[in-house]
C-alpha cells in the first residue's frame, strides 16, 4: 500500500476527490457513470486509475487497495482484463466502433469476478454517432460496471446529452498557495516565476512545473523583450521572427493574457495580474487604449489562433504577418 500513499501525496489535490468518490461506493450510493469536469495538468488520469484499482482490488482495507492481490498486480502491470481504457493517443477519435466494443465488454462477466471499468479519457473526442450510441449504453448498463469519463473542453453539445446520464464531479486546481507550496517542494524556489507560471497555466502545478523546466519560461521572457521593443518603435513586425517559430499558439495565448492584464489595470483591478513582471507593457496598453480597443485586440488574436489551429497547411508566417499588420492598424501605429 506504500506506493499508493506516496503517489497520492505527490499529487495532494487528488486526495480529497479520491476519498469522496470511494466513500460513495462504501455507502452503496455510487453512480454508475462519473464524469469529471476539469482542466488539463491535474493528473486526473491518476485519480481514476487509483479509484479503479480500489474497485478491482480483492482485498480492500477501508479506502485502501492492497497492492498485493492478483487483481492489483494486473492493474500495476497494465494488463487487467476488466480495465478498459479507450483512446490512449490524445489525437485519437472515439468512434461508434469503440462504443460497439464497449458494449461487447460490459455484457461479459468480469474475468476477475468483481467489477468492470470503462474509461474514456476525453469525451470531446466522441463523434456524433458515437455519442448517440453511447447514450443507450449509459441508460441501462449491467451491474458492477463503472464508467469514468473526463471532459476538458466543456462541450455544449455533449452537456445536454451525456451529462444528463452521469454524475458530474468538478475537479478544480488547488488553491494558489497550495500550488506554490507544491512547486517549492519540487525544488523550484523562485516565487515570482512560480506564481506567474501557475497563473499562466490555469493554476495547474504540474503544467507550471513543465513551463519552468522545459524552456517555456525563457521563451516567454524573450517574447516580451521583443514585444516591448516593437511597441516602443511602433513596429510590431519585429516580433514576427520569434512569434513564427516554436509554440506559436502558446505565444498568442501569452499575448492575450497580457492584454487581459491591461484590461484589469484599465479598471484598476491589479491584485491578480498574471504577468506582473511585465508592468511596462501592461501600462502602455492600459494608459493608451480603452477597453473596447483592448477587447478587440484579444478578439483578432483569438481569430488568428483559430485559423492557425484549424486551417490545414496554412502558411504560419504569412498569416501572422497579416495579423500583425491588422493589429498595427487597430492600435493606430499605421493609418
Amino acid at each position: 500500500m506504500a506506493s499508493k500513499t506516496i503517489h497520492m501525496k505527490y499529487y495532494p489535490w487528488l486526495v480529497n476527490p479520491y476519498k469522496i468518490i470511494i466513500k460513495q461506493h462504501q455507502i452503496k450510493k455510487p453512480h454508475h457513470a462519473l464524469l469529471i469536469k476539469t482542466t488539463r495538468g491535474l493528473k486526473v488520469f491518476k485519480l481514476i486509475w487509483y479509484i479503479s484499482k480500489w474497485l478491482l482490488c480483492n482485498e480492500t482495507d477501508g479506502m485502501k487497495f492492497c497492492n498485493k492481490c492478483h487483481s492489483c498486480k494486473l492493474m500495476s502491470s497494465g494488463n487487467h482484463p476488466d480495465w478498459h481504457q479507450y483512446t490512449k493517443n490524445k489525437n485519437e477519435i472515439i468512434t461508434v466502433d469503440h462504443i460497439r466494443e464497449i458494449n461487447e465488454k460490459i455484457f461479459k462477466y468480469p474475468q476477475q469476478g468483481k467489477n468492470k471499468i470503462i474509461f474514456l479519457p476525453n469525451i470531446h473526442k466522441l463523434t456524433e454517432s458515437a455519442i448517440n450510441a453511447f447514450l443507450k449504453t449509459l441508460e441501462e448498463p449491467p451491474g458492477n460496471t463503472w464508467f469514468f469519463l473526463i471532459d476538458y473542453n466543456n462541450n455544449v453539445t455533449i452537456n445536454y446529452t451525456i451529462y444528463s446520464r452521469c454524475l458530474i464531479y468538478k475537479l478544480f486546481p488547488p488553491q494558489e498557495k497550495h500550488g506554490l507550496n507544491w512547486l517549492h517542494d519540487q525544488k523550484l524556489s523562485n516565487k515570482i516565476s512560480n506564481l506567474i507560471s501557475l497563473r499562466t497555466n490555469q493554476g495547474s502545478p504540474i503544467s507550471a512545473k513543465k513551463f519552468i523546466t522545459n524552456g517555456l519560461w525563457e521563451e516567454r521572457k524573450n517574447l516580451f523583450i521583443y514585444f516591448l521593443k516593437s511597441i516602443k518603435s511602433k513596429n510590431l513586425l519585429k516580433i514576427l521572427p520569434i512569434l513564427s517559430i516554436n509554440n506559436t499558439l502558446v505565444k498568442i495565448d501569452w499575448i492575450c493574457l497580457l492584454l487581459f492584464d491591461s484590461i484589469k489595470t484599465y479598471f484598476n483591478q491589479t491584485k491578480q495580474l498574471t504577468n506582473f513582471d511585465q508592468l511596462e507593457l501592461i501600462k502602455f496598453f492600459s494608459n493608451n487604449y480603452n477597453y473596447f480597443t483592448l477587447n478587440k485586440s484579444i478578439k483578432i488574436w483569438n481569430k488568428c489562433r483559430y485559423r492557425l489551429f484549424n486551417t490545414p497547411s496554412v502558411n504560419n508566417e504569412l498569416l501572422l504577418l497579416e495579423q500583425l499588420l491588422k493589429w498595427e492598424k487597430t492600435l493606430g501605429f499605421i493609418f
